[in-house]
């Protein structure tokens, strides 16, 4: 398990990560979200031992040093601009990783990029760009790291390359203990395969946590009320996170019990009410807002 306490980093007078603590599971797959600047690659360069904090704690299975050989071994940095030699191909870049992670299954790797219709020999600098991400993600995936720090590894693929990738994510989990965290801008990216999700905006930890377990205590109503209605009422009620008018139709979010208001909403006649599905986006959309946050800011 990965803990951090109070990180914090200053570029000059920056301050890139600001005092976060966030624990990531074992055997998890954790997302980091935020917009660009919000400090999510100085976290992860951190967490890898590339850059040193300025204050604060990181213990990777209990090891304060991230920076010793024990826990640098037990890692794999992939960037969202990932370093090769000029004309290097698959097979060079293997040779070189195999020094660094002695695990390294070569086999498996060969295998995979074959799967992907990958030629291990050709130079990497001609492959698009979404061939390249799938070439590094193999040489990540294959080195048997317990953890995996991946950033912005979805940025600019097309859908399919994006699902193949989440696939080779999900299969590894399946079969080896361990754990990655994912940052990215976009909650799209993250929603279908990380079961806990942290959001950073201007170098601090606005929320984090199991959302999906979150939006089993969410609710979205759609109503149409009488025009006597105490819609103020309503508006003002504990539960409600967000309160959308148009006309008579209103659209409410809600957090407490869904049962009291459902009641709250039968108490004023509705003409019609309904109860419709809530998005993972709208679940982080309440949230954020009740926190008194820009949400156009944290999650554009």
């Amino acid at each position: 398990m990965i803990t951090i306490s109070n990180l914090t980093k200053y570029f000059d007078e920056i301050c890139a990560v600001n005092q976060v603590s966030m624990e990531i599971p074992d055997g998890s797959m954790f997302g980091l979200l935020g917009t660009n600047g919000a400090g999510k690659t100085t976290l992860l360069r951190m967490l890898a031992g590339i850059l040193e904090a300025d204050s604060g704690e990181i213990r990777i299975d209990g090891e304060e040093d991230s920076f010793s050989p024990q826990c640098r071994e037990k890692i794999f940095y992939l960037p969202d601009d990932p370093y090769y030699f000029p004309n290097a191909s698959i097979q060079v870049m293997l040779d070189f990783y195999k020094k660094q992670y002695p695990e390294l299954e070569m086999d498996a790797a060969v295998y995979m990029a074959q799967s992907l219709n990958l030629d291990q020999n050709r130079p990497i600098r001609t492959f698009s760009k979404g061939m390249k991400r799938q070439a590094f993600l193999i040489l990540a995936l294959c080195s048997q790291t317990k953890y995996l720090f991946c950033d912005e590894v979805f940025d600019g693929l097309d859908p399919i390359a994006a699902e193949i990738m989440k696939n080779l994510f999900r299969q590894e989990m399946k079969s080896r203990d361990f754990t990655i965290l994912v940052a990215s801008h976009k909650l799209r990216d993250l929603e279908d395969i990380c079961g806990n999700i942290a959001i950073l905006h201007k170098g601090g930890v606005v929320t984090a946590g199991d959302f999906k377990n979150r939006a089993e205590h969410v609710r979205k109503f759609q109503c149409v009320f009488p025009t006597e209605a105490d819609l103020d009422s309503l508006r003002n009620h504990p539960a409600v996170l967000r309160f959308h008018e148009d006309a008579r139709f209103i659209t409410l979010i809600t957090g407490g019990n869904p049962g009291e208001v459902r009641k709250a909403l039968e108490e004023q006649n509705p003409i019609f009410l309904g109860e419709v599905p809530l998005s993972l986006e709208e679940t982080f959309i309440a949230e954020m807002e009740g926190a008194g946050y820009d949400i156009r800011k944290v999650l554009q």
